[in-house]
């Protein structure tokens, strides 16, 4: 699985819609691309709640990474608010990227927002929250990849293509 993943997002410049994902490799450390993702989660109105190391938690699994981080964000008052009206969604909250080191590049994902509608079908207003999440991590993502010196995600029409 995991050489599938490195295959694809080698592959691909910028940022990747594959199976419920959001994923941007940006070639930068992770260290440097942590605090750009942190600068551009906060440019975007979100609060940064906590960091996460997961290194040993992963290397007892077997896994070993330079460095692996998730990082947890969300708007505190939409957070109150979506976990009040809700708690099933509880678990979702706050939102998580994840960031991975891999030599001189950093990998950043999350599960697609948007993926999460067909289990909300009888909370029609999630819908709307699960969009502008998902368009909030692209542009976020975009960022960190202009912070880097890469090409920049962009959506066209509904689809993303990567600015070269």
């Amino acid at each position: 699985m995991k050489h599938v993943l490195a295959l694809l997002l080698l592959l691909s410049a910028g940022t990747v819609l594959a199976d419920g994902m959001l994923m941007t490799r940006v070639a930068m450390k992770a260290d440097l691309a942590i605090e750009y993702l942190k600068a551009a989660i906060e440019e975007h109105g979100y609060v940064l709640s906590h960091i996460q190391k997961c290194d040993s938690g992963l290397a007892g699994f077997g896994f070993h990474s330079d460095t692996y981080r998730v990082l947890f964000f969300g708007k505190i008052d939409e957070v109150r608010r979506i976990s009040h009206e809700h708690p099933e969604f509880t678990p979702y909250l706050p939102l998580k990227i994840a960031v991975e080191a891999e030599r001189d590049e950093t990998l950043m994902m999350m599960v697609n927002p948007t993926t999460l509608e067909s289990y909300f079908a009888e909370a029609p207003g999630m819908v709307i929250p699960f969009h502008r999440w998902k368009n909030d991590i692209l542009s976020i993502f975009a960022d960190v990849q202009k912070a880097a010196g890469g090409p920049v995600a962009a959506l066209d029409g509904g689809a993303l293509q990567a600015a070269r």
